[in-house]
């Protein structure tokens, strides 16, 4: 089994063991939905998984389904919801490191920071009197690419208004 596998087979049989919990039905949908998730590289929307599953699935879901089961995914802890830019996002929850994010305001690109820095500091933050079940951090900002989109535009307006003024009441 390869290293990608190894997490996968570890969620698959938390999600076998949460069904037999709740007393609910190990459905072959659950688990291709839960293999195909686990193609997505970081971060996916339903969108996206709707996309892999296309791609890559046994057999097709709707999105009602897919939807539901990222719920059912949620509530037996093998996934993380984040609710950032315009829509909800996703994760399969691998591991139980520290996260942070840096999410555009502009474009809404979404970048997982993997800084040992970052990681440091969120494996030591305690809060006195609160219990830490996750250490998830978002920092809001403009990517490289929107900061040089927008100073380009600054730069032609600048010279538009030049250009208007030099102009300024001649015909």
């Amino acid at each position: 089994m390869d290293k990608k596998q190894q997490p996968l087979a570890s969620l698959r049989d938390r999600l076998t063991e949460y069904m037999i919990e709740k007393a609910m039905r190990k459905t072959p949908e659950r688990y291709e939905v839960l293999r195909v998730a686990g193609l997505a590289d970081g971060i996916f929307t339903i969108e996206e998984l709707m996309q892999l599953m296309h791609k890559h699935a046994e057999f097709q879901v709707s999105r009602a389904t897919l939807f539901n089961t990222m719920e059912l995914f949620c509530e037996a802890g093998l996934v993380i919801k984040h609710m950032l830019a315009t829509s909800a996002h996703y994760e399969l929850r691998v591991d139980n490191n520290p996260k942070a994010y840096v999410i555009c305001r502009q474009c809404n690109t979404i970048t997982r920071v993997s800084t040992s820095t970052a990681r440091l500091a969120l494996q030591n933050l305690n809060i006195r009197y609160f219990s830490i079940e996750e250490k998830i951090v978002y920092l809001y900002g403009l990517c490289r690419k929107c900061q040089t989109k927008n100073r380009l535009l600054a730069k032609k307006q600048k010279k538009t208004i030049k250009k208007d003024k030099n102009n300024n009441g001649k015909r």
